[in-house]
């Protein structure tokens, strides 16, 4: 059984994207640095944010939503110009890590998480990212079983900064915190999952 979330609505956001892409001023690369400006200013806001000063979620969860958006559509450009390419799935996958890193590394500072617990969230989330790709390098194709791959994590991290804005959180937790042990947890197992089930297809 595959375990896939947010990852089966890409036909569904292709469709919505496609004429944005079509129309897109720049280039697959450039969108895919913008991407990264735009999960800097995410991971800051977040750094930035704590009970007293709640604006910042609402900043970072708009720039998580941007990031989304323009990872969705550098890969829809490429394929649109035709001019995808070796060189251009390397920069993609190497900025979406770098991106995780950022924005997780900033809840991971600032003040609302424990930084021991922000740093178990970012080790789960890059070894599930890693079997994911290690699986194509070991000739599986790109893997995306498991929960909470990156398009599921983009959307939690969109969600959850709202709703701590709303809410202080829950018994004696946080949401951000909350939610940054579920990315340690589940993404590790997640991870483990896929290691069994490429394991299994290279028998």
């Amino acid at each position: 059984m595959v375990l896939v979330v947010a990852d089966d609505y890409r036909d569904f956001g292709t469709k919505i994207l496609n004429p944005l892409a079509k129309r897109m001023p720049i280039g697959p690369m450039g969108i895919s640095f913008l991407s990264l400006l735009t999960a800097i200013g995410a991971g800051y806001s977040f750094y930035m944010a704590d009970l007293e000063n709640t604006n910042w979620l609402l900043i970072g969860a708009l720039m998580v939503f941007l990031t989304a958006v323009l990872d969705a559509l550098d890969g829809m450009v490429a394929r649109i110009r035709a001019i995808s390419s070796r060189r251009g799935d390397l920069l993609d996958h190497t900025l979406d890590r770098v991106a995780d890193i950022i924005i997780v590394g900033g809840i991971a500072l600032g003040p609302l998480v424990e930084i021991t617990v922000g740093f178990a969230a970012i080790i789960g989330i890059l070894m599930l990212s890693y079997m994911g790709t290690q699986a194509q390098a070991v000739g599986a194709g790109r893997e995306y079983a498991g929960l909470l791959g990156r398009a599921d994590r983009l959307v939690v991290l969109v969600m959850v900064p709202i709703i701590q804005y709303f809410s202080e959180g829950y018994l004696d937790w946080n949401y951000m915190t909350l939610m940054c042990y579920t990315f340690a947890i589940v993404c590790t197992l997640s991870a483990f999952y896929r290691f069994n089930k490429i394991w299994t297809e290279l028998g």
